[in-house]
């Protein structure tokens, strides 16, 4: 099965094994990432003071690791809120769901909520090292225009169907 991956991808699964091994190669960012995100601490730098982050450190900052500039910048407290306030949007679109009267916006909130959730989760897994970097953007945070605009979509429709649920 080793054989039969391409170089690129046995990289990503040997960075992340062992980020150790190249370290200003293909860890670079999972390295600097860990790194914006520690030394953040609790209640962060302050904005606009990550060192991290303003000396250009961390590649991709503003799409990919966006939630490591804002651990750095604001501290392990902003993203522990924005994470509950995510966990609450995608909890409170399931429940609507669950109520909806017809079976069609059911299984798109159901739809929406699994791609806001898929996204938050891998991009927070991937911020701080547990599965290989993806490229997945966080929603309504990260920089992208295509992503951006299908959130507010997804959105808009979460708020078009869930007028129909019962209570």
């Amino acid at each position: 099965m080793w054989n039969g991956l391409k170089p690129y991808q046995q990289n990503r699964i040997l960075t992340l094994v062992n980020p150790s091994d190249d370290p200003l190669g293909a860890a670079y960012q999972i390295i600097q990432s860990k790194t914006a995100i520690g030394s953040g601490g609790l209640v962060g730098k302050g904005w606009g003071a990550g060192t991290q982050t303003q000396l250009k450190f961390l590649p991709v900052q503003e799409s990919d690791f966006i939630l490591s500039v804002m651990g750095e910048e604001l501290g392990f407290i902003a993203i522990a809120v924005v994470l509950f306030v995510f966990g609450y949007f995608s909890v409170q679109i399931l429940k609507y769901s669950y109520l909806s009267k017809d079976r069609f916006s059911s299984l798109v909130m159901i739809g929406c909520a699994t791609i806001f959730i898929s996204h938050v989760f891998v991009n927070t897994a991937m911020t701080v090292g547990l599965i290989p970097v993806k490229g997945l953007p966080f929603p309504f945070i990260s920089a992208g225009g295509s992503f951006l605009i299908t959130s507010y979509i997804m959105l808009g429709l979460v708020l078009k169907l869930s007028i129909n649920y019962s209570d």
